[in-house]
């Protein structure tokens, strides 16, 4: 059989090269190695040298010993493989013939009931035992029936009618869910459109592009308000709007003005009602935005007030002081709404002041909000300087300046007209008073042409808020006269700052106001036309430049103008009277008198009565033989017994004249 070549082509598996293919490789097998390159020396491989030397020299004397062992092992080698050829040869050849004999059994058994069969039926076969010879019946029937078929029929539809019902059921369900989740989904947009109609701003979140949301903050904000004030709208599982406010999750707030006075309560502001969890979702996002804002607010008046030391303002983590006198305190605060608010009850006389502070303060950073956005969107260039962007607003200065100079109005207000109100009660009947108030639209442009832009709003509302003044007219006797205007002034200095003039001021035209041209007489040819005032001799009011800091040293003025004026008109007209030299006016160690050669003398004063009311008196002093008799009359502007029935110059007139003890 081994001269006959197998028409099977049987060969073993090829084996690949063991050497190493690359240098990584055999460095690998290296390091595998017992000691690797780590414990590699000079010395060992010189051992390694020898040794291998030694045992060629011992291999040369064996080597005809090792050549005969070989010549018998690879003889009983080929034995071997030539053995086990022709047993896997003979296992081939078996296998093949007992495939060819279940082919030729298969086909004749076949051919008997298929003529195609006859194609695979060997040669050798069809012609010993020809075709169709042999045959096969079945031992056993099947046990599959007709009523077998019609119940297995049955129980198949029966399945299927299951299997129907199951999905008819899932389909109702699927159905039922889908009109649940319409439903809930109505209900969700239905408080989603609201609120887009009530004018917020629906989108999509920054982060989750998939989530609406709602935005209630103010494009103007501070960066961190700006960034925080917008909400997502998720739903709950009842279809109502879930607002996720994050920030300012910690509840309603808002900021509250508290004026205590000697530590008791007086006067505070009120604050709203907490929004319930189930109100409508607009009521819910205006109540986050109210939140939002008052929380900048709280931020931008702290920031404020580490500035306003010198103001008496104070600040701590809780609250905001400030210090309008010795007993009274202004109290700014971040309250909850959450929490009960009781203190209301016990106050019985509110003035709305703190209100007031309430309402001004959050239109003050509103107005600052409209500021930045008239110079975002006006600028041409950036600023030059960025820290310009990070100024504090105005509000508490504002509210600071505002108080004093609405204070210090009324305070001259009701001076003036006390001492008006004497001064005619003491025979001056010319005395007069009157004042104005600025209209807010006095420096703006006007006409049917101007055109009413932002511009001209941030104008006007600055002009209301920095830009308030007042005027008051005094008019003592016919050729003395006080004009007075005063003016907010919100910084650096903060206060009122009150310019004294003697002649009528130019009235304001549309534009900026200036100090120093406001000031001055509006014509020369008016004031030549008009009596010189005496003020301007004997007591002038300080340069329009350097004007007043406030009302006490503005009345302190009136008064002793009012001194000088009376003085100079009374010592006038008793000389007009009396038809002789010698009576004027003049400052004594006591004060500001009319005296004469004869040394009578009558000194007036405008001081305080003894309920605290401004009064008019007139202390005369005259020589009597060798003594010398005095008496006072006094003009109040209350209620008293001791008020003179006659005037201030009949007085005066009967002292100059000598006529003793005047009733």
């Amino acid at each position: 059989m081994a001269s006959h070549p197998s028409p099977f082509s049987l060969r073993p598996w090829p084996i690949g090269d063991k050497k190493p293919k690359n240098l990584a490789e055999f460095i690998a097998r290296v390091n595998a190695q017992p000691g690797g390159f780590r414990n590699l020396t000079e010395a060992k491989l010189r051992e390694r040298i020898a040794a291998e030397e030694n045992g060629n020299a011992e291999a040369e004397g064996s080597s005809e010993e090792d050549e005969e062992e070989e010549e018998d092992t690879s003889a009983d080698k080929s034995k071997t493989v030539a053995a086990a050829r022709e047993e896997f040869l003979k296992n081939i050849e078996f296998a093949h013939q007992s495939a060819m004999l279940s082919v030729d059994f298969v086909s004749l058994l076949l051919s008997k009931y298929e003529p195609k069969a006859l194609g695979t039926l060997s040669a050798a076969l069809r012609e010993r035992v020809g075709f169709g010879t042999l045959g096969a019946s079945e031992i056993k029937d099947s046990n599959v029936t007709e009523a077998r078929k019609q119940d297995d029929l049955a129980v198949a539809t029966g399945w299927r009618l299951i299997g129907i019902n199951n999905m008819v059921d899932s389909v109702v369900a699927a159905a039922e869910r889908l009109e649940k989740e319409m439903e809930l989904e109505a209900k969700y947009w239905a408080d989603i459109l609201a609120v887009s109609e009530n004018g917020w701003s629906v989108c999509a979140l920054p982060n989750e592009q998939h989530t609406l949301g709602v935005r209630f903050g103010f494009s103007e904000s501070a960066a961190d308000f700006r960034n925080s004030s917008i909400a997502p709208l998720r739903r709950n599982d009842d279809g109502t709007v879930r607002l996720e406010i994050g920030r300012i999750g910690g509840g309603s707030q808002r900021v509250r003005a508290t004026t205590k006075k000697n530590g008791v309560i007086v006067d505070q502001s009120p604050l709203p009602g907490r929004t319930p969890d189930d109100a409508p979702l607009q009521d819910r996002v205006l109540e986050a935005r109210n939140t939002a804002f008052h929380q900048e607010l709280w931020y931008e008046i702290n920031r404020e007030a580490r500035t306003l030391l010198s103001a008496d303002v104070y600040s701590n983590s809780s609250s905001i002081t400030w210090k309008q006198d010795s007993q009274t305190e202004v109290i700014f605060t971040l309250e909850d709404l959450a929490e009960p608010d009781n203190s209301n009850e016990r106050l019985s006389d509110i003035n709305c002041s703190c209100t007031a502070y309430y309402v001004y303060m959050q239109f003050l950073l509103f107005q600052g909000h409209r500021q930045n956005y008239y110079k975002r969107t006006t600028a041409t260039q950036p600023a030059p300087n960025r820290m310009l962007t990070l100024q504090s607003y105005t509000i508490i200065r504002a509210i600071i300046a505002s108080t004093q100079y609405f204070k210090g109005c009324k305070a001259i207000a009701d001076f003036l007209e006390e001492l008006v109100f004497i001064l005619q009660r003491a025979g001056v009947m010319t005395a007069a008073c009157k004042s104005t108030a600025q209209s807010p639209t006095a420096g703006l442009p006007q006409g049917n042409s101007t055109r009413h832009g932002p511009k001209m709003e941030l104008n006007f509302i600055t002009q209301l808020v920095a830009r308030l003044e007042s005027t008051f007219e005094l008019t003592i006797t016919p050729e003395a006269k006080i004009y007075v205007r005063a003016r907010i002034v919100p910084g650096p200095s903060i206060g009122m700052l009150v310019v004294i003039s003697l002649t009528p001021f130019t009235p304001q035209n549309g534009g900026e106001s200036n100090t120093t041209t406001s000031n001055v007489p509006s014509n020369t040819d008016d004031k030549d036309k008009q009596p010189p005032n005496p003020l301007e001799d004997v007591y002038p009011p300080s340069d329009p430049r350097e004007p007043y800091p406030n009302a006490t040293e503005t009345i302190y003025y009136i008064r002793q103008a009012t001194i000088y004026a009376l003085a100079h008109r009374l010592a006038s007209d008793a000389t007009k009277a009396l038809q002789r030299d010698g009576i004027q006016w003049t400052v004594t160690p006591r004060g500001l008198s009319v005296v004469d050669l004869d040394e009578r003398e009558a000194r007036i004063d405008i001081t305080q009565d003894a309920n605290g009311r401004l009064a008019l008196s007139l202390d005369a002093q005259w020589p009597e033989g060798k003594a010398v008799k005095s008496q006072r009359w006094m003009w109040s502007a209350g209620y008293s017994n001791a008020v003179s029935t006659k005037s201030l110059g009949d007085h005066v007139l009967r002292i100059m004249r000598g006529d003793g003890v005047v009733g």
